[in-house]
């Protein structure tokens, strides 16, 4: 494995830099700036490479906050950005400031016109849940099918909800146009009114699993978050996240019941399977609790993988690593090979494009001290994230 380390330098080295994108210059840190790609949305992804994993799609229009750096790859400018509390990376030609009077702003497409988006109807007294799909809440509230008594709206950066009540002089709603986007989710209210019979919610059923899971904006430690589920499994949505997931919770607009998934509990406690979550399901998730930091240290990287890819054919271990590791488990996302003596330690690697969080479960003839050999199902995926990455960082060490 260790040689897989060096010899992905020498490629590196033999393949160069790509040809530069353009001379846009980087925005400002802390600048607003446009998604402006001619009504296809853009990707953010995890890294400035087309092959980093996509954290979310974002619609033409949607703003986003600039970092100040920028990298180029695979013919494009790439320029790091924050959206939600969660950076990533965007094509730096798709991207327009919010302020900008200039020739990139006369030459952009302009952003697609906002639609408010038409909710499920809940039952009088109920609630329902989803995207506003524009600012004007005026104009939302008047697009849905029943008597909206007030729209909420949950911030995860602060845990606060903030609120709309058709009607009410501004001076007590503490929602308006400002605070959202387009894709913000909202959590509406119906008026009261003569109540029909009660419905249960739908039964979980074994069909497939079907869409791709959303990344949701990292909350703090034990906090919330909510967004969009984009998968209809709750297993696949918790493995998608970033961080600790404790509970998933949706809201069954018919019944008006919470169902829940609670990760690594027994099937008799979960209330939202498959067949109940949806991947345009609404859905809140409760984080765990942060680890603290008790090391940290410069450690060595490389990886190891199962499936051979195309664009790095002669780099690795020779691939094949596709059943158990020492700790017995089946390789996984998030899984390291290290030296014996740290099986069980959890780990951070700072500047990891992915922001996962690594455990030790593996080890290897060539693993010692602090290196570090992280798993990857494609050798592909493996060359892009140690280009990305590096083949030294500074890990943190974390509490077990």
């Amino acid at each position: 494995m260790l040689a897989a380390v060096l010899l992905a330098a020498a490629v590196l080295a033999v393949l160069g830099s790509p040809a530069p994108a353009g001379a846009q210059q980087p925005f400002a840190n802390g600048q607003q700036v446009v998604v402006s790609a001619d009504g296809d949305g853009l990707h953010l992804r995890a890294g400035a490479t087309l092959g980093a994993p996509i954290i979310t799609t974002l619609a033409d229009g949607t703003v986003v906050t600039a970092l100040g750096e920028q990298r180029e790859a695979d013919g494009y400018v790439w320029e790091r950005v924050r959206y939600l509390g969660r950076p990533g990376w965007m094509a730096r030609a798709y991207l327009v400031a919010l302020d900008d009077g200039g020739d990139d702003a006369e030459d952009a497409t302009p952003p697609a016109p906002e639609e408010p988006t038409v909710l499920a109807v809940p039952p009088p007294g109920g609630f329902t849940a989803g995207p506003v799909g524009t600012t004007d809440l005026a104009a939302f509230v008047e697009a849905q099918s029943f008597e909206v008594a007030g729209v909420w709206y949950f911030n995860p950066a602060t845990q606060d909800y903030s609120s709309y009540l058709p009607g009410a002089p501004a001076i007590v709603n503490t929602l308006d146009g400002s605070t959202l986007r387009p894709g913000s989710v909202v959590l509406v209210s119906r008026r009261a009114g003569e109540q029909g019979e009660p419905v249960g919610p739908p039964p979980a059923t074994g069909d497939p699993v079907t869409g791709e899971a959303n990344v949701l904006p990292v909350p703090p430690r034990e906090g919330l978050t909510i967004g969009v589920s984009g998968t209809n499994d709750p297993v696949t949505l918790a493995e998608a996240q970033p961080f600790e997931v404790r509970q998933i919770i949706m809201l069954d607009v018919p019944s008006q019941q919470w169902l829940t998934y609670v990760p690594g509990a027994p099937g008799i406690v979960q209330t939202l399977g498959r067949g109940q979550l949806q991947p345009d399901s609404v859905v809140w998730i409760r984080a765990g609790a942060v680890s603290s930091v008790v090391e940290t240290v410069e450690a060595t990287l490389s990886y190891y993988y199962c499936t051979q890819g195309t664009i790095a054919a002669s780099i690795g271990d020779g691939g094949g690593w596709c059943g158990a590791m020492a700790n017995g488990e089946v390789v996984h996302q998030g899984a390291a090979a290290c030296d014996r003596s740290r099986l069980g330690e959890r780990f951070r690697i700072i500047g990891d494009p992915l922001e996962l969080t690594y455990e030790c479960k593996d080890t290897g003839s060539a693993v010692h001290g602090h290196h570090r050999d992280i798993f990857f199902a494609l050798s592909d995926d493996g060359y892009r994230w140690i280009v990305e990455v590096g083949y030294t960082a500074v890990i943190e060490i974390l509490e077990e």
